[in-house]
């Protein structure tokens, strides 16, 4: 089940604990709310931009209840340090494929310089109606996100999406971008599968551990996609991944001191 914040926010603000509800899906307001404390997540995606977080996807935990089920964040979080203040944005006004995915966990993630990189991620395809691995990934502007959602404006036009690409489906692997390429680290792939006689669905899990992905974006038509694609399955081969020449340096996500 996915739990919409701004639901979640209320509850924390009203009563000592929150249950859990269905994300509401016609919702195209952006919400304020005084303090930044958020309840306990794990899988997320963060951003950080001088005193701002952003905070994609993930799941929420009951510290009182460590043993119940997690259950999905299906709002796009923008926390002001400064303002001592928090934004929330329902998914339901971002482009399609990027809503589901935004409400996914455990994404490929990077930042090259003010660009979010989110690929892939395992989570809720509501289209399909099972959990799958998204083959999905899309790219924003962080301050220029955090300067819309601040001012009200409309983002919608800041996301560009490369979608249904199969190659690009991994959940838990390590994202690195380089220059124009990037390689991909470890991962798994998790997809549902129907039984021929039964109809019921199970679960297929295919684990890259050793396995190195890299490919670079090219514009065809007006849409991005995937190019230069190649796969080096063992450390013994990583240097036939090696481009030529990187011209850039590596880049990462590293967590904000919040103390």
């Amino acid at each position: 089940m996915r739990i919409p914040l701004t639901i979640l926010f209320i509850g924390t603000l009203l009563t000592p604990a929150w249950s859990q509800f269905i994300c509401y899906s016609d919702s195209t307001t952006i919400y304020e709310f005084p303090g930044t404390k958020l309840p306990p997540m794990v899988g997320e995606a963060s951003f950080n931009s001088t005193h701002f977080r952003v905070i994609v996807g993930g799941k929420f935990l009951d510290a009182k209840a460590p043993e119940a089920e997690a259950v999905y964040n299906c709002d796009m979080v923008v926390v002001d340090y400064a303002a001592n203040k928090t934004y929330v944005l329902p998914l339901s006004y971002f482009p399609p494929f990027v809503d589901d995915q935004f409400a996914g966990i455990n994404h490929c993630y990077t930042m090259d310089n003010d660009t979010a990189y989110i690929m892939g991620g395992f989570g809720y395809d509501l289209a399909e109606g099972y959990e799958t691995t998204f083959s999905t990934l899309t790219i924003f502007p962080v301050k220029t996100l955090i300067d819309s959602v601040i001012q009200h404006k409309d983002y919608l036009a800041l996301f560009q999406v490369v979608e249904s690409d199969s190659r690009l489906a991994i959940t838990e692997g390590n994202l690195v971008k380089i220059g124009n390429y990037f390689l991909v680290y470890n991962g798994r792939i998790i997809t549902p599968i129907e039984e021929e006689f039964t109809d019921r669905l199970t679960v297929s899990e295919c684990e890259l551990r050793g396995q190195l992905r890299k490919f670079t974006l090219k514009k065809t038509a007006g849409y991005l996609e995937v190019d230069e694609f190649q796969v080096c399955n063992t450390s013994k081969v990583f240097y036939q991944c090696m481009p030529d020449n990187w011209t850039g340096k590596p880049t990462r996500v590293f967590e904000m001191d919040k103390n």
